[in-house]
């Protein structure tokens, strides 16, 4: 699967040395978790060691894998590559196994991005046919700050979409402390961004909150702030 991309868009993939995996908990919330990936790609898999991530791995085998860290690529355009597919845990860590590969070749978030990979149906289209499962509500309650919100630029933007898979993208976010929200400074281009749970990663720290519509512009509420280290090679074995 992952061998019929394009060699710029597979290169992505080969040399990065760090990805996003989201995986969606018990309560079906969207949880990002950073991770030193390795292709495997006679498997045709790839394989991750989240921190403390296989059980929410565990509780939903739908998982999504974003690979969007240019300056470990060498890269001139900054391409962003979506892996969604289903995951195997062992005590090793989680064997991510391809459905389907959306690709944004030169990170434009106002582009329709490429599918590849995916169901025949779904290739004559160039869209999403799994069927509509839903998600889980939004949390509500109140926005909860956290002063490390303040120096948050852009992140990781993670949510379950409508057919029960994670969806995630990089976008910029401007911090609006009076508000408490997390300001979203994008609308990518098909991405099945709906109000409900959602997680925003964005280095060694993670956001969970509720996505909202607001003005015409999506924001985050914030409701937990927590620090995530990212875990080298060396620590997986």
């Amino acid at each position: 699967m992952i061998g019929s991309l394009p060699p710029e868009l597979l290169a992505v993939i080969e040399r990065s040395s760090a990805a996003e995996l989201v995986t969606v908990d018990g309560a079906g919330q969207p949880v990002a978790w950073p991770v030193r990936p390795g292709l495997r790609a006679g498997e045709g898999c790839i394989d991750v060691r989240p921190e403390g991530g296989v059980a929410d791995a565990d509780a939903d085998a739908h998982v999504a894998l974003l690979f969007s860290h240019p300056e470990g690529v060498g890269l001139a355009r900054p391409a962003m590559v979506l892996i969604q597919g289903t995951a195997r845990v062992s005590e090793s860590g989680v064997r991510v196994r391809p459905e389907r590969l959306l690709a944004w070749p030169a990170g434009d978030l106002d582009a329709e991005p490429e599918l590849f990979d995916a169901h025949i149906e779904e290739v004559r289209s160039a869209h999403n046919e799994e069927p509509e499962t839903g998600h889980a509500p939004a949390e509500g309650g109140p926005e909860a700050w956290d002063e490390r919100l303040d120096a948050l630029g852009a992140g990781v933007l993670a949510f379950v979409g409508p057919d029960g898979f994670p969806f995630a993208v990089r976008v910029p976010v401007r911090p609006d402390r009076d508000a408490a929200l997390l300001r979203i400074e994008a609308d990518p281009v098909g991405a099945p961004i709906e109000p409900g749970p959602a997680c925003l990663c964005a280095g060694t720290v993670r956001v969970r909150g509720d996505l909202d519509e607001l003005a015409g512009r999506w924001v985050l509420r914030p409701h937990r702030t927590a620090a995530v280290h990212l875990r080298t090679s060396a620590d997986a074995r």
